[in-house]
């Protein structure tokens, strides 16, 4: 009975090995799960990209159709921030709205972080398709309000409307991608987006100086009518998958204390004092802190589990996001300006300049988006902050030595930073959530963003009244080699920069990709 026995099991190893030869002959996709598992193959850790994980897949069939819904939310988000830059100095002039300029950038952040946070109560309360449509047309009323305004406060309001309507679309559309795409295919769904940014960047602001110049300033305000027709048609076309999350709580005290903070971080633009200006800055991280602690004590519960916690994945992910953003939004608010005083350069050039940095990104991205080993991905999220640090040390450099090959030297390595890292963390902080709130927490990280940026752009104004930063930009001399005016405050500006991007190294650290 023994012999047999032992004979039957030399039997059944001699036919799996034969198996596992004819199938590693083959594509790796069509081993099986549990052969995967026995055997230590996988598509990442062997080099191989099985044809579902391919780019070719992402851009075929259903795959491709959800990915141009994603890619018309996020573009739309990225061209709306620019596309109006040419028109609002000139709106500003006719309507006399000089005093409030700054309100209408203020404002639109503070509906982007209602919307944003909101999105996942709305989706669920009114559908998913249903959802954008109604955000498309606030979207539309709010260009309406701009287009035909007598008197500049309107477009205040048709801002306000557009940053919730844009706040509404990003979140949705960023919620669609871990229920529609395969685990696999999400890295490539990312880097996607990030060719999406760049491309709806650069174009934003041609378009919206081309209508200005050609019309008029209240036609740029229409530029973004295809994005919002493309969301119309592709909503109900694509047929995104339900939301297989429990549905998400109205949390109105968490939700007001975000746009509280948002609204008091908007507020420090509008002094130049800096003792005023730091209060704002402390007072709204103050109520962005109280927010994430009070969640869920005081009210419903906005954020998923983990959120912003060191003891999870998706909390470090989510500190990541917010430290990057932040910190590239520090160094970011002056340079077109900066560039613009000391070498003069016509508004094309110092465009083409700051946007090197989410070009950059994007061919980073894509190359980064290949299938090497876990590890090697791991390794590349940490390596994302430390370009970040490189890129601000080379602009703080750049600007002090009047050294314009630094300044590209610089924007190259931030965008290299956000290229290698972006993908990852997003991708590991889904994955590290519970699969009922996974689009809860795919609706959170455009959010997020945001508001680093927010908190950024007031911590930049602080730096910059502190050190008389505009000031001593106008008074700088093109061709001097080295301006020790200008030293002082770009190492305050980037070093601060530098100093976020450091704090989002110690949480990166933390943040690695499912095994």
């Amino acid at each position: 009975m023994d012999v047999m026995e032992e004979s039957l099991r030399r039997r059944i190893k001699a036919r799996g090995e034969r198996v596992m030869r004819r199938y590693r002959q083959r594509d790796v996709e069509d081993i099986p799960e549990e052969m995967v598992r026995m055997d230590g193959v996988t598509g990442a850790d062997s080099g191989v990209v099985p044809d579902e994980e391919s780019w070719a897949t992402l851009l075929s069939g259903r795959n491709a159709v959800m990915l141009a819904l994603v890619s018309t939310g996020i573009g739309l988000h990225a061209f709306n921030q620019f596309a109006i830059v040419a028109a609002m100095p000139l709106a500003a002039a006719e309507l006399g709205g000089a005093d409030l300029y700054s309100w209408a950038y203020g404002l639109y952040f503070i509906g982007s972080i209602a919307g944003g946070t909101a999105a996942a109560a709305f989706r669920d309360r009114v559908g998913l398709a249903a959802s954008m449509i109604i955000s498309c047309l606030v979207f539309a009323v709010g260009g309406m309000a701009a287009l035909s305004a007598p008197s500049f406060g309107f477009i205040l309001v048709g801002r306000l409307l557009q940053g919730v309507a844009d706040g509404l679309i990003v979140a949705i559309a960023y919620s669609l991608i871990p229920g529609n795409f395969r685990p696999g295919l999400i890295a490539k769904v990312f880097a996607a987006e990030a060719m999406v940014w760049a491309v709806a960047s650069l174009l934003g602001p041609l378009a919206g100086g081309w209508l200005t110049e050609t019309f008029s300033w209240r036609i740029s305000f229409l530029a973004v009518v295809p994005f919002l027709l493309l969301l119309v048609v592709l909503t109900p076309v694509a047929r995104p998958a339900a939301s297989n999350q429990s549905r998400v709580a109205v949390a109105p005290f968490a939700i007001g204390m975000l746009i509280a903070g948002a609204l008091v971080l908007s507020m420090s633009s509008m002094t130049s004092s800096g003792w005023w200006q730091g209060l704002a800055v402390a007072c709204g991280a103050a109520l962005f802190v109280s927010a994430i602690v009070l969640d869920g004590r005081v009210g419903p519960k906005l954020l998923p589990k983990g959120a912003f916690r060191a003891s999870s994945i998706f909390g470090r992910g989510l500190w990541v996001l917010l430290l990057m953003s932040a910190s590239h939004s520090v160094g970011a608010v002056y340079l077109a300006l900066a560039i613009s005083e000391i070498w003069s350069y016509r508004p094309t050039v110092v465009g083409a300049l700051v946007l090197l940095m989410a070009l950059t990104w994007s061919v980073v991205a894509v190359l980064a988006s290949r299938n090497p080993s876990l590890d090697r991905q791991d390794a590349r999220t940490r390596m994302g902050p430390l370009f970040l640090v490189a890129g601000f040390v080379a602009t703080a450099f750049g600007l002090a030595a009047h050294s314009i090959v630094l300044i590209v030297i610089g924007q190259i390595l931030i965008g290299s930073g956000f290229g290698l890292a972006w993908a990852n963390v997003n991708r590991a902080a889904l994955a590290d959530t519970a699969e009922h709130e996974r689009d809860q927490a795919g609706a959170l990280l455009p959010t997020v963003s945001t508001a680093g940026y927010a908190i950024g752009a007031g911590l930049a104004g602080l730096v910059a009244t502190a050190t008389d930063l505009v000031g001593k930009l106008e008074g700088s001399v093109p061709d001097a080699a080295f301006a020790p005016s200008i030293a002082l405050p770009s190492l305050w500006l980037y070093g601060l920069a530098a100093v976020g991007a450091l704090i989002a190294l110690l949480f990166s650290l933390g943040v690695k990709l499912p095994r």
